[in-house]
């Protein structure tokens, strides 16, 4: 996935500058394209090959879950070597901590969670004409390592991976070829996309999936271009899993 070795020397030098937390998008280094596609790229392929295997195995897509952690460390382990190739760290990306971020976090779980509603809605509205059919009969059982995982660890690795990949890397980097609204866009179609993996027993259930987060994806690149900033993004998305996945899984392994 590297490909710095086919980028020109002598343009390595401002390519590879390290970019100040918070500094505009404008700043971001200019690098290969396929390195940006690669690592934009890799998340979406990783779940939906793990919600394809569960699947194939026969084990409820919940696990996913849990297992996305996997997922989560790899995804973080390729920005990691992307940043590094530019000169930078991955600690550079979310920039120092301020204790002002817990705030702004709290304001922007607000935002994100009243996105969320409606953005599901408005999916559900496109996919199902109302409200999506229930799963009627359905029974679902999984140990309670999946639920713990899924409140305790799942939520805060998500957060990092997909800030990390999404808004804090690629987002930045496209703006530079694409501008502010069509690397916002892309990023949220990839964003979007990857969740097709959670949802891969049914269509319907994979396009709702799929628009819901599309549509969150875009309020979250959004409040990216706003705040600068990713930890407060970091905190908020937290938030929002812990709530609707972590705490669900962790109910559904108890009963």
């Amino acid at each position: 996935m590297d490909t710095t070795a086919s980028a020109p020397v002598a343009a390595t030098a401002t390519a590879t500058a390290p970019v100040a937390p918070g500094a505009p998008a404008a700043s971001a280094p200019s690098v290969p394209m396929l390195r940006i596609a690669g690592v934009l790229a890799l998340r979406p392929v990783l779940i939906l090959a793990l919600g394809a295997g569960l699947l194939a195995l026969n084990i409820s897509l919940l696990y996913a879950n849990a297992l996305v952690v996997i997922v989560d460390v790899i995804a973080l382990a390729a920005v990691g070597l992307a940043l590094r190739a530019e000169g930078s760290r991955l600690r550079d990306l979310f920039g120092p901590w301020r204790w002002v971020d817990l705030a702004w976090g709290a304001l922007l779980l607000v935002i994100l969670t009243a996105g969320f509603f409606v953005s599901n809605i408005a999916a559900n509205l496109i996919v199902y004409g109302g409200a999506p059919p229930a799963d009627a009969g359905a029974s679902f059982s999984i140990p309670l390592w999946v639920g713990l995982v899924a409140v305790l660890i799942a939520p805060l690795t998500i957060a990092l991976a997909e800030e990390a990949v999404y808004r804090g890397y690629a987002q930045p980097r496209l703006q530079r070829t694409l501008g502010r609204i069509g690397s916002l866009v892309v990023v949220a179609i990839v964003f979007g996309i990857q969740h097709a993996g959670f949802a891969l027993s049914a269509g319907p259930a994979v396009a709702s999936k799929v628009l819901t987060t599309l549509f969150a994806g875009l309020i979250l690149g959004a409040l990216w271009l706003w705040m600068k900033r990713l930890m407060p993004l970091v905190l908020a998305h937290w938030g929002l899993d812990l709530l609707f996945l972590g705490l669900p899984t962790l109910a559904l392994a108890l009963l």
